[in-house]
């Protein structure tokens, strides 16, 4: 997971998501927004919404990857913050990313906050839950929307799996972390994991690649392989690639030394 670049809406479409919003908001109590929030959602006007899948897949990295597993085709608007517990964000822009059926069914509405002693309290509703509204704390799940990933995320080489990059595990960063990982079942999927370590390899042969040719290769031919570069599977592990802290020796060596020598791929 990696962060989104900004990408503001443009009036009109944010102008419908506020109405939609306000008529959350006029509902009454916090039971009936939530009631109003999750029967809304079922019909949302479609034309709308076409156009903010449109935005949210060019916010995507890679060829439309998933905004969580990086791996699958992100077809699902996902609300960061699930409108069941948050109905005050169920039609705010910045709550939305892209994701996969595979991630987004299990994360579903699965939420955690930390308090002021950093302790971690979930605050996921289970059916027949009182419907009260969450404690207020900062919220767990890493958004790469608003914050860098890779600030507390780190990938492991050894493992291709994902583990804290802060090692105080009583810290709220390594907390928040831990959590992300976890409800997302960042390293849970086998098939996350070799992909990881089989985009590893990709990245440092087409970088190889780009070292060997480009001077023979066309401006068009140049453009195509830089289209594909970016759009390639598990951008996190080029994003980790080309940072190097906490890659093993040989690994940091070798990508330092192709990115000396083709430095505008630290733009790819």
């Amino acid at each position: 997971m990696i962060a989104i670049p900004p990408r503001p809406l443009e009036a009109a479409p944010l102008e419908a998501l506020a109405k939609l919003q306000q008529l959350v908001g006029e509902q009454g109590d916090y039971v009936a927004q939530v009631t109003y929030a999750k029967t809304s959602w079922g019909r949302k006007p479609k034309a709308l919404f076409a156009t903010l899948k449109g935005k949210l897949a060019i916010m995507c990295s890679g060829n439309r990857r998933c905004t969580y597993c990086e791996d699958s085709l992100a077809d699902e608007i996902e609300h960061m913050r699930p409108k069941d517990l948050y109905p005050d964000q169920a039609y705010v822009w910045e709550n939305y990313v892209l994701a996969c059926g595979p991630c987004n069914g299990p994360k579903n509405n699965r939420f955690a906050v930390l308090d002021a002693a950093a302790e971690l309290i979930d605050v996921s509703r289970k059916p027949k839950d009182d419907v009260v509204p969450p404690v207020s704390g900062v919220h767990a799940l890493v958004n790469p929307r608003i914050e860098d990933p890779l600030e507390l995320l780190w990938l492991d080489f050894r493992t291709w799996r994902y583990v804290p990059k802060i090692d105080d595990e009583a810290s709220a960063a390594w907390k928040r972390a831990a959590y992300t990982i976890r409800v997302l079942r960042l390293n849970d999927r086998d098939e996350l994991v070799r992909g990881r370590r089989a985009a590893s390899t990709n990245f440092v042969s087409r970088l190889h690649r780009w070292i060997e040719m480009r001077t023979r290769w066309s401006d068009e031919e140049q453009q195509g392989f830089v289209a594909d570069f970016r759009a390639e599977r598990y951008r996190g592990v080029w994003e980790r690639l080309k940072r190097g802290s906490q890659a093993p020796v040989e690994v940091v060596r070798e990508v330092e030394a192709l990115l000396t020598e083709a430095p505008e791929a630290r733009g790819w």
